[in-house]
């Protein structure tokens, strides 16, 4: 262990500040990496939190390495330390807010310039042995008043089998719920009458999902569920129809072709692939920029939120991570196993 003398004339306390929170420092930054990657403990204001800590707690240890300089010369590698960090975490803070800012204010852009009547974008993903074909649109009863029976009608003409909600209950709080036209349950009810399957997957708004893992497991699944039962046409669809949209029709598409080429020989992934290359959009270099690209060449105005957009680049590393995705496929499997020993206890024959 490295011991140095300190002469100084200054409170005792303050060198027990230099003694007391970088152990501190490394617990909530753990803390931090684990909630923003994970989402273990599916509490998105934690990393703020420990970030606001992180940050006053090392600018706390850059002002009292500031006042011991004189003392020894091991205190001016500390200082160097303590600054690099203090600047490192002001810039993810600045980071963070700026991006929550940006995202709520180009959503309620959105809102404004969404039209009256639903508009089905279509994208189509292909493989050698199938065809999967995704539609964009925004939520029908949103703050523009449509006919719910109407949407049904395009969506039968358009031959969709499924339909994926991205909505929370709480968007839709604002309508009048006395105009049957404009209630999610009624939304639900009117489409499960139809062939369609409606599924719900709440996402904050201008946010992200709250776990990575079960957002994986969720898509690989929906994926999964098209190529066992040859269902083709898929709608995705939230409030404005880009934010959370365009993200997960990113999302299915790096998913889809995962597992079209399960299979095959995996590429490694690149190296300006696993660095933050935010706000530039590499599709040249980058397979995730690429497929942002390919769904606003289709749906303009489609994820820019930046929160979003790093999301996705997360999303994509683990996919190409191995170990990974050997834990979500045993997930996966397990959970099938599970709905499908209900199933049979649910059809056994009754003895009389």
């Amino acid at each position: 262990m490295l011991t140095f003398n300190i002469g100084y004339q200054h409170p005792k306390q303050h060198i027990q500040f230099l003694i007391i929170l970088p152990p501190i420092n490394s617990i909530f930054l753990f803390l931090f990496s684990l909630t923003w990657i994970e989402r273990r403990f599916r509490l998105s204001y934690i990393p703020l939190i420990c970030l606001f800590i992180l940050l006053s707690s090392s600018l706390t240890l850059t002002i009292i390495s500031s006042l011991f300089l004189t003392s020894s010369i091991v205190l001016y590698f500390n200082l160097i330390f303590h600054c690099f960090s203090t600047l490192i975490y002001l810039i993810l803070l600045i980071l963070l807010i700026t991006s929550y800012v940006y995202g709520r204010l180009d959503a309620h852009d959105q809102s404004l310039r969404t039209s009256k009547s639903s508009q089905f974008d279509k994208f189509i993903l292909k493989s050698n042995e199938h065809e999967l074909v995704l539609y964009m649109s925004h939520f029908p009863c949103g703050r523009q008043s449509h006919d719910i029976q109407t949407m049904l009608d395009d969506l039968n003409r358009l031959h969709i089998n499924i339909i994926l909600t991205l909505n929370e209950t709480k968007e839709v709080s604002f309508i009048n719920l006395s105009s049957t036209h404009n209630h999610m349950d009624v939304h639900s009810t009117r489409t499960q009458r139809t062939s369609m399957e409606h599924i719900i997957y709440p996402i904050r708004k201008s946010f992200i999902p709250k776990s990575i893992s079960d957002y994986i497991q969720f898509l690989y699944s929906i994926v999964n569920n098209v190529k066992q039962h040859e269902r083709q046409c898929l709608l995705v669809h939230c409030m404005n129809g880009l934010g959370r949209t365009g993200m997960t029709i990113v999302c299915l598409e790096l998913v889809y072709e995962y597992m079209m080429n399960e299979n095959q020989h995996k590429k490694e992934q690149k190296f300006v692939e696993r660095i933050c290359h935010y706000p530039f959009l590499l599709q040249n270099f980058c397979r995730v920029c690429q497929a942002i690209t390919n769904v606003r060449r289709i749906r303009p105005k489609s994820i820019h939120n930046p929160i979003q957009i790093l999301f996705v680049h997360e999303f994509y590393a683990r996919l190409k991570s191995l170990s990974y995705m050997q834990q979500i496929k045993e997930v996966i499997h397990l959970n099938d196993k599970v709905h499908f020993s209900n199933f049979e206890e649910l059809h056994l024959p009754i003895d009389t």
